[in-house]
């Protein structure tokens, strides 16, 4: 067999290898939910290519780190934020997804609770956008989030996304309207409140509480699709960002002063259960 290299004694890299050798990054989706809608951190990008646009956090892996400790020391000094756990989403590798180079990125995600953010290092900005409500974003980020949209929207029925984005206590209307603005459905009030107690996945807190702040109508969301050109040979559609059913002109609060509502907490020992016995969460 033919050698494929050359060893140069004394060098940085004695084995220099004729292959290519593309640049390798991270970028971070982080959402939120905050004001009844789901969110995602995007940062400005204050240098070129696509300086002045709107992108992920995110940026070249160094070679001391592993990818998951690049992302989440990219995610801090871009934004400020600190994420406690992140999930690897996938890798992209479409060969023309960067104009400088040949640069692979390595995707992850997390969902947390709003915080503030600053824009830091090359960042010029950082700040939290409505899903439905995104600029044009630089490279390929806009098929990265659709991508992680669609993983949250797998994930819902296996793991506890939706409380940890909620508050450690809160109500069922809550948590229905978060599951509806993420699902892009709209579900009946008795049978979601009927399904998600006979899971036995809630425990009721101790103390009720006066329930008399505005509940606007989570509006369901459309999508529009298009084809997407092939990626990592697998063929994706892309769903634009999603329009709301109706305007949200007309999506009027309804208030109800002085109704008691009960409060609820997620039994995680519960909820590790029916993990274990392979059930899955229905709505």
């Amino acid at each position: 067999m033919a050698k494929n290299y050359t060893y140069v004694r004394g060098a940085a890299f004695p084995y220099q290898y004729k292959y290519e050798h593309p640049a390798v990054t991270t970028d971070c989706v982080i959402f939120t939910y905050e004001d009844w809608k789901l969110k995602v951190l995007l940062v400005k990008r204050g240098g070129e290519p696509y300086k002045g646009e709107w992108a992920l956090p995110g940026g070249f892996l160094r070679s001391d780190e592993t990818a998951k400790e690049g992302a989440l020391r990219e995610l801090r000094e871009e934004t400020g934020l600190e994420a406690a756990a992140i999930g690897e989403l996938g890798v992209f590798s479409d060969p023309g997804r960067d104009p400088r180079e040949r640069v692979i990125t390595i995707a992850f995600y997390a969902l947390v609770k709003p915080s503030e953010v600053q824009g830091g290092d090359d960042a010029d900005e950082a700040a939290w956008f409505p899903i439905d409500e995104l600029p044009q974003l630089a490279f390929d980020h806009a098929d990265i989030i659709h991508v992680a949209l669609e993983r949250i929207k797998r994930d819902i029925h296996f793991e506890p996304i939706g409380f940890d984005l909620l508050d450690e206590e809160f109500t069922i209307p809550d948590l229905q309207r978060l599951y509806e603005i993420i699902l892009g459905v709209k579900f009946d009030r008795r049978n979601f409140q009927r399904k998600i107690l006979s899971s036995g996945i809630l425990e009721e807190a101790e103390e009720p509480v006066e329930f008399s702040r505005a509940e606007p109508e989570a509006p369901v969301m459309a999508m529009k699709c298009a084809p997407l050109r092939r990626m990592a040979d697998i063929e994706m559609d892309y769903c634009a960002a999603p329009e709301p059913a109706m305007p949200m002109a007309e999506a009027k609060p309804k208030r109800r002063p002085g109704r008691i509502a009960s409060l609820f907490r997620l039994n995680k020992a519960k909820y590790e259960e029916m993990k274990e016995e392979g059930n899955k969460l229905e709505f």
